[in-house]
Parts: structure tokens; C-alpha cells; sequence
């Protein structure tokens, strides 16, 4: 139908009529968004608290970033002599077991990271790291 068939009149009530809608859909909308908001908190209840993307407000915090005396790389070579020769794995053990907190899932990465960067360890090879004065 062409607009200008149309009167002014029914535009508005069709105006109207779409608004009416758009009103009932938004209040669907906060219905269902405080329905998956529950399920989000059932979810994470029973994952001990593990939260994913788009995670709930106000849900529990997976961890908690590990507070250390020291940086990571003063514990690596505080905790290996000079001369050892290690790889990351077992520089990070050698931290862990000094008593270095972490939280990190990627420790070994975190590690391997920190023996590259820093001047008081040599590479040697892949995965050989020796300790310099």
C-alpha cells in the first residue's frame, strides 16, 4: 500500500501498535535475562564457584592473584646455584618448592618467560638455561 493512501490517522495508530510491541519484547527481554542470570548462578555453584565469559555479577572470583616477597625472576635465581644448567620445568619446580605462590595455570610458561628476559640466565640451548653471576 502506498504512503500516500494512507492518513495520518492510521500512521499513528500503526506507530502506536508497533510501540506496544517493542514494549512487550523488551519486557520479555529482562524476564529472560534474569531467568539465564540464575541458571549462570546454578551453573557456577556447581562448578565450585568457576565462572565463564559474561559471567554474573556479584558471582565469586575463581582466584586470587598470589602475593610473593619477591619477583620471579630474583626467586629463580635465588633458588639455583651458579652454573646450573635447568629448563624451565625444573626452574619452576625449583621456585614452587621454595615456597614461590602462584595461581597461574601456565606457571612453566611464566617461567620459561622470565629466564629468557633476564640477564642472570644464559640460554644455552632449547629448554637449557644456565645461571650467570
Amino acid at each position: 500500500m502506498a504512503l500516500t493512501k494512507i492518513t495520518t490517522a492510521e500512521l499513528q495508530q500503526e506507530l502506536a501498535r508497533r510501540e506496544k510491541s517493542v514494549s512487550k519484547l523488551e519486557s520479555r527481554r529482562d524476564k529472560l535475562r534474569q531467568e539465564l542470570t540464575q541458571v549462570e548462578n546454578e551453573i557456577a555453584a556447581l562448578r565450585g564457584g568457576k565462572r565463564g565469559p559474561g559471567r554474573p555479577a556479584g558471582a565469586p572470583t575463581v582466584r586470587r592473584r598470589a602475593k610473593n616477597a619477591v619477583s620471579l625472576p630474583d626467586a629463580i635465581a635465588a633458588a639455583m646455584e651458579v652454573g646450573a644448567i635447568v629448563s624451565p620445568k625444573e626452574a619452576s619446580e625449583l621456585v614452587r618448592s621454595n615456597g614461590y605462590k602462584t595461581t597461574s595455570a601456565n606457571f612453566n610458561m611464566m617461567v620459561s618467560n622470565a629466564l629468557a628476559k633476564d640477564k642472570r640466565f644464559k640460554r644455552l640451548g632449547r629448554g637449557q638455561y644456565e645461571r650467570m653471576k
